[in-house]
């Protein structure tokens, strides 16, 4: 519950760096958000990759839940 407390902190505070980016036109401020972008998209890539490479796997999982 702490991380996931913590995460969404550290996100308000990205979107807000963002934000007062934006309208100030500072682009060093907005440069977390489009790092945090590129992570999630990475992450989010290999979890594609991984249903399509191990697709019973992740089935077997989904049964145990």
């Amino acid at each position: 519950m702490c991380i996931a407390t913590a995460i969404s902190l550290l996100m308000i505070l990205i979107c807000a760096m963002a934000t007062y980016g934006a309208y100030k036109q500072h682009a060093a401020w907005i440069i977390p958000f489009f790092c945090y972008q590129i992570f999630d998209f990475a992450l989010n890539a290999l979890v594609a990759i991984s249903v399509l490479v191990y697709p019973s796997t992740i089935q077997d999982y989904l049964r145990q839940l």
